[in-house]
């Protein structure tokens, strides 16, 4: 287990200090970003199984700012266990092993290793869940800049065997957790186990309030599941930052379902999991989330290939969630005493 220093500064103290610059050109845009993807494909998707998992050589392609061609030679190699399984989806999760020389001078520079997060089964149903992913991080960057940043794709999978078809669909690049922890600062930290009292309380609440807002049940600090833990390499305070969200409500995807030990029946169903806070302690929070709550709405107009229908219905969740968190009793009733209860 990592040691962790002790926190000397809120994340409210520190969010008023600027952030040290990085270039990480990939990310500093929300534009689709077009890409051709190169390599052994059917080959790929045929290794999900093994224990140690084979790395394939890829050719990924794109248009520069000039509309100059730009081709970065990389490695992928599958990831991730649930969506890996053939049983349960029909395209797995991919990361790209990127080397240094061979981005210098591209929108991949510095980037090392990147998760590409793409769709679990096929269909328009399995592209709409993309967006809805992706969209989560984009709610959660509105929120903090610790967070994740995710980089929409238009991506072409091309065979280069001729084994397998070419796949189009809708993906996103998700920023490593090195550099978003670089990015504000901070290191990457393991330490299993950690308790609410280790981490920084405002960041913590901010955090189990997202996660509320997007009906997350499925993560754990203790177990780091689905959870990063950032250490500010001045001060020492630790930071809890989330990801993975297709498991979430307001992704909605057909595959989700809660952990059976837990009081609920659906994921969008919110369950409240996080650090215990009086009314007084929530009241910097609440207001956070309320300022930038017309903005977190605008969110889900900045895509036109989102379903329409689906847009109407997360504004309506949306809606729930500032019923609750604008209301003294029923911040009580779903928030505290829940908590207290545990």
């Amino acid at each position: 287990m990592t040691r962790l220093l002790p926190a000397l500064l809120s994340s409210a103290a520190l969010s008023a200090a600027p952030l040290p610059a990085t270039s990480q050109s990939l990310f500093d845009s929300s534009e689709a970003l077009e890409l051709r993807i190169a390599t052994d494909l059917k080959g790929l998707m045929a290794r999900r199984d093994s224990l140690k998992l084979e790395q394939f050589p890829t050719r990924i392609s794109y248009a520069d700012a000039q509309g100059r061609a730009v081709a970065v030679e990389a490695q992928l190699r599958l990831r991730g266990h649930w969506r890996r399984q053939k049983t349960n989806c029909d395209f797995a999760p991919i990361k790209v092993d990127f080397s240094k020389p061979a981005t210098a001078g591209t929108i991949f520079e510095n980037q090392g290793d990147l998760k590409l997060v793409v769709h679990c089964r096929k269909g328009a149903q399995g592209q709409q869940y993309v967006l809805r992913e992706y969209l989560v991080y984009r709610l959660y960057n509105v929120l903090t800049p610790l967070s994740l940043r995710a980089r929409l794709l238009r991506a072409r999978f091309v065979d280069t065997t001729g084994r397998s078809d070419s796949v189009v669909a809708h993906a996103f690049f998700l920023e490593s957790a090195r550099r978003a922890a670089e990015r504000n600062g901070a290191r990457v930290v393991e330490a299993k186990g950690i308790r609410w009292g280790d981490l920084d309380p405002d960041q913590g609440a901010l955090v189990s309030a997202f996660e509320y807002l997007i009906g997350g049940s499925d993560w754990s600090l203790p177990g780091l599941h689905n959870i990063e833990l950032f250490q500010h390499r001045e001060t020492g305070a630790v930071w809890p930052v989330a990801y993975d969200f297709d498991w979430t409500g307001i992704v909605n995807t057909s595959y989700a379902s809660p952990d059976y030990r837990l009081p609920i029946r659906s994921v969008r169903e919110r369950l409240y999991r996080g650090i215990c806070r009086t009314p007084e302690e929530w009241a910097p929070v609440i207001a956070r989330f309320e300022a930038a709550r017309k903005a977190l709405y605008a969110v889900y107009d900045s895509l036109p290939a989102l379903d329409p229908k689906y847009v109407e219905q997360t504004r309506e969740y949306l809606d729930r969630f500032f019923e609750i968190i604008g209301r003294p009793d029923r911040l009580k009733r779903e928030m505290i005493d829940p908590c207290l209860g545990r």
